[in-house]
C-alpha cells in the first residue's frame, strides 16, 4: 500500500498535472487532423521527455498524448467522415450521419462520454486486475492467437450490409495485400515481383491513408466542385448536446464495448483496430434498434469510442506486467521506457513499484482531466478541419502524404500509398467498402504468424485448434457470431425495406 500512496503522491504535483493537461491538448490536435497520428505525436513529444526530471513523468506525458490523441480522432471522425487516427474508422458509421443531420454536438459529447468512461474504467482495471488478466492471457499460446484472429474475420459479415459477397471479397483483398513482401518466418519473397519497392510489404499506414483519408479527399474534392463550393461539410457546432436519458440509454453499449476492449487489448499485438469492430458489432447485435446503426446512432458512436479509450489502459497490462507491447503505439512506448532505465516485465511493480503505480495512476488522472480538457477545446481544435475545404483538401493531403513519409522515413511509403489509392478509388467505384479491406490487413499477420507457430509446434496438426478447449471455444463463438450477424442484416435490409415502402406510399 506504500508503494501506491507513493505513486500517487508521485503524481499530484502541479508540475505533472501541467504536463498532462498540455499532452492531452497535443493528442487532441495531432488526432483530430488526418494524416497525423498518434505515434507521430509520441514520437515528436519524446524528445521534450529527456528533459523531465522524473521518468515516470516523461511515461505519463506520452500516454497522455495517447489518451487526447484516442478521442481527437473522433472529431474529424464526425466533423468530416475521415478519422484521424486507426482507431476511429468505427466512429464513422454513426458520427457523421449525426453530424449531417445538425447533431454534431450530441455526437461529440457522446464521444467524450464514452471516452473518458471507457478509458477510466480501463484504468482502473489496470489499477486493481492488472496482474490477474496478464497472466491469464500469458496462457494463451499461437492456437487461441490464430483462433482469434478467425473470430476477427467473421467481423466481415457484420461490416458488410446486404451484401456479403462484396464484404468477403474486401476481406480477401485485405489478406492478399498484407502477405505482400518477404514472409516474416521464412524470408520467402511473396509477389514483390523484383522490385525493392515492394520487398518490405505494404504497412498499415499508407494503407489507412490511402483507403480512409485520401479516397474521402478525392470524394469530397469532387462534391466540393460539383456543389461549386458549397459540399455539405458540417461548419458549425450546435448547442444540442447529450442529455441524461440519452447518457443512460448508451450506458449498456459502453460496457459492454469496456469488457469486450479490456479483454481484446491484454492480448498482445490485437489491440484497438479489431476490438472497436468487435464492440461496434456487438452493440449493433444486441441494440434493440439495430436499424439505426450506419445512419447516425448514439449507441454505435459510444461502442466505438469507448473501445479505443479502454484499449489505451488495457494494453498497458502486458508491456507493465509482461514488458510485451499490447498494439503499435505500446512498442513505441516500450523503446520510451527503456530509454529512461525503465524495465517493464513481471520483475516492475516489485523492483519499480512507485514508477509502475505512478504510470497507472498517471493514466487514469489523463482521463479524468481529458474530459475538461475536451470541453473547453473541442470547439477550438474541431476549428482546423472546419475551414473551407479548398483550404482544408490541400492541407489534409500535405499531412497525409507527411505521415506516410514519416512512419519509415522513405519515400516508397509515399509511392505505394498512391498506388493503393488508385486501387481504392476502383474498389469505390465498384460498391466494395474499404472496411473489410482494412480488417482483412489488420488480422492477416496475426492469423498467418500464429498459424505457422502452431503448425511448427504441433507437427503440422491441423486438429490442434479444436482439441485445445479455448481455440475450440472461440472458434465456436466465431460460428454463433457469423450466424447472428447474417440475422441482424437480414432484419436491418428488411426494416429499411418497409421505411422505404412506407415513405413511397
Amino acid at each position: 500500500m506504500e508503494v501506491v500512496l507513493s505513486g500517487l503522491q508521485e503524481v499530484l504535483t502541479l508540475h505533472n498535472i501541467l504536463i498532462i493537461l498540455a499532452s492531452l491538448a497535443l493528442g487532441m490536435i495531432v488526432g483530430c487532423i488526418p494524416g497525423l497520428t498518434v505515434t507521430l505525436g509520441i514520437i515528436l513529444l519524446l524528445p521534450l521527455t529527456y528533459s523531465f526530471t522524473s521518468a515516470s513523468t516523461a511515461i505519463i506525458a506520452l500516454l497522455a498524448v495517447y489518451v487526447g490523441g484516442m478521442y481527437g480522432g473522433s472529431i474529424s471522425a464526425i466533423l468530416l467522415n475521415t478519422p484521424g487516427t486507426n482507431a476511429a474508422i468505427a466512429t464513422t458509421f454513426d458520427g457523421y450521419p449525426l453530424a449531417k443531420k445538425g447533431k454534431v454536438k450530441k455526437a461529440l459529447d457522446v464521444s467524450l462520454f464514452a471516452s473518458v468512461v471507457g478509458g477510466l474504467l480501463a484504468g482502473l482495471l489496470l489499477l486493481f486486475g492488472s496482474g490477474l488478466i496478464a497472466s491469464l492471457v500469458s496462457g494463451f499460446t499461437s492456437t487461441e492467437y490464430f483462433a482469434l484472429s478467425i473470430l476477427g474475420l467473421s467481423l466481415i459479415a457484420g461490416v458488410s450490409g446486404d451484401n456479403i459477397f462484396k464484404g468477403i471479397l474486401g476481406g480477401l483483398i485485405g489478406l492478399f495485400i498484407s502477405i505482400i513482401g518477404l514472409d516474416v518466418v521464412t524470408g520467402v519473397s511473396r509477389f514483390s515481383f523484383d522490385t525493392m519497392l515492394l520487398y518490405q510489404g505494404i504497412t498499415i499506414m499508407p494503407a489507412m491513408i490511402a483507403f480512409i483519408a485520401l479516397i474521402q479527399v478525392m470524394i469530397k474534392s469532387a462534391e466540393y466542385i460539383n456543389a461549386k463550393g458549397n459540399n455539405g461539410n458540417i461548419s458549425k457546432i450546435d448547442n444540442e448536446g447529450l442529455t441524461g436519458k440519452e447518457r443512460r440509454s448508451i450506458m449498456p453499449a459502453i460496457l459492454r464495448s469496456t469488457g469486450i476492449s479490456s479483454i481484446i487489448g491484454v492480448m498482445p499485438g490485437v489491440g484497438g483496430g479489431v476490438s472497436q469492430f468487435i464492440s461496434y458489432n456487438e452493440a449493433k447485435r444486441t441494440s434493440k434498434h439495430p436499424e439505426e446503426f450506419g445512419k447516425g446512432s448514439l449507441e454505435g458512436v459510444a461502442a466505438a469510442e469507448s473501445s479505443n479509450n479502454t484499449v489505451v489502459g488495457t494494453s498497458m497490462m502486458p508491456l507493465l506486467t509482461l514488458g510485451i507491447p499490447g498494439d503499435g503505439v505500446t512498442a513505441i512506448l516500450l523503446g520510451a521506457f527503456i530509454l529512461h532505465g525503465i524495465v517493464p516485465g513481471p520483475t516492475m511493480f516489485t523492483n519499480q513499484g512507485t514508477v509502475a503505480y505512478a504510470i497507472i495512476f498517471g493514466l487514469i488522472i489523463a482521463n479524468i482531466l481529458l474530459f475538461f480538457v475536451a470541453l473547453i477545446f473541442t470547439r477550438q481544435v474541431a476549428k482546423i478541419v472546419q475551414v473551407r475545404y479548398s483550404y482544408l483538401g490541400p492541407l489534409i493531403i500535405t499531412f497525409c502524404f507527411a505521415g506516410a513519409f514519416a512512419a519509415n522515413g522513405s519515400r516508397n511509403e509515399v509511392i505505394l500509398m498512391m498506388g493503393l489509392l488508385a486501387i481504392t478509388y476502383v474498389l469505390v467505384k465498384l460498391g466494395i467498402s474499404v472496411i473489410p479491406i482494412m480488417l482483412g490487413m489488420i488480422l492477416a499477420p496475426i492469423m498467418e504468424q500464429n498459424f505457422v507457430n502452431s503448425m511448427t509446434i504441433y507437427s503440422g496438426d491441423l486438429l490442434i485448434f479444436f482439441k485445445r478447449p479455448i481455440s475450440l471455444a472461440i472458434l465456436i463463438l466465431t460460428v454463433i457470431l457469423v450466424w447472428s450477424f447474417i440475422r441482424v442484416n437480414k432484419k436491418v435490409a428488411k426494416i429499411s425495406a418497409e421505411q422505404e415502402k412506407n415513405v413511397q406510399s
